[in-house]
């Protein structure tokens, strides 16, 4: 059956996939798309959010609650998938941060150099249940080592959850969608075309102890309760069902006028 021809609404979710145009006007995308009137750009970190166990919410959203590290080790980096080729950023990367202090891993990937002076592998995440073993293992350090995999709109996993969770600063690259969600000021953007500032930020936290908790004192989200209510609010008891109302909206269940009037509030 051909999209036109299905009598119903289909709505899309990927986390990862682009969007499809001129599939049919009742197909209906939430995802990292950029938002028009039949689609809501919800990065996958937002989704996890919100399957993951409450607890986890109200430690995300509540600032008094927020995690914090404890502080043992510098920093780590836990990845099963390495790169290669002009990808090898965060090999790159990890190298880098090897000149600051002792650097950890808990995967196969590991930098380049291979210098192991100045690298302690960990415990491997375990691949069945990789998210909730992270954030174990990243709460006893400073910094989480958590770049993705690519650059592109819309695009943000768990990877920066898991450190926030974990209650460690993430050490982040991606799109600067980021800076909608998460309080610029809570984590370390990492450049990958100027890495110099990241690295210098890193090296002189870790001299200044004090200014290092002042940044892990920071609010996790960018704007407190707008964030909730634009990014997160699937239920009613988180932004007043935000969120939840707008994809009603954009499927038909509310006025569309309504989709119409907030996609225009955000843009």
């Amino acid at each position: 059956m051909e999209p036109d021809e299905f009598p119903g609404r289909t709505v899309v979710f990927s986390g990862e996939a682009p969007r499809i145009d001129n599939v049919g006007q009742r197909v209906y995308y939430l995802g990292p798309n950029k938002d028009d009137i039949n689609s809501i750009m919800i990065p996958y970190v937002n989704f996890m959010i919100n399957i993951w166990d409450h607890g986890w919410q109200i430690k995300l959203f509540d600032h008094d609650q927020k995690p914090r590290n404890t502080e043992k080790y510098f920093l780590i980096y836990s990845a099963s998938n390495c790169q290669n080729g002009y990808r090898r950023y965060r090999d790159e990367a990890f190298d880098n941060f090897a000149e600051i202090g002792l650097v950890h891993h808990g995967g196969p990937c590991w930098g380049l150099k291979k210098d192991k002076s100045k690298v302690v592998e960990m415990i491997k995440a375990n691949k069945r249940d990789g998210s909730n073993e992270n954030r174990k293992l990243y709460h006893d350090y400073r910094f989480a080592l958590v770049l993705e995999n690519t650059k592109a709109d819309g695009y943000i996993s768990e990877k920066i959850l898991n450190a926030f969770l974990s209650g460690t600063i993430p050490i982040w690259y991606g799109t600067t969608d980021i800076f909608t969600i998460f309080n610029r000021r809570a984590f370390i953007y990492y450049d990958i075309d100027n890495p110099k500032a990241a690295l210098d930020q890193v090296a002189y936290l870790e001299q200044n102890r004090t200014a290092y908790r002042l940044m892990l004192d920071e609010p996790i989200l960018a704007d407190g309760e707008r964030t909730l209510e634009r990014w997160f609010s699937f239920t009613d008891n988180v932004g007043k069902g935000f969120l939840k109302r707008r994809i009603r909206s954009m499927l038909g269940y509310e006025s569309r006028m309504y989709h119409n009037e907030l996609l225009n509030s955000y843009n």
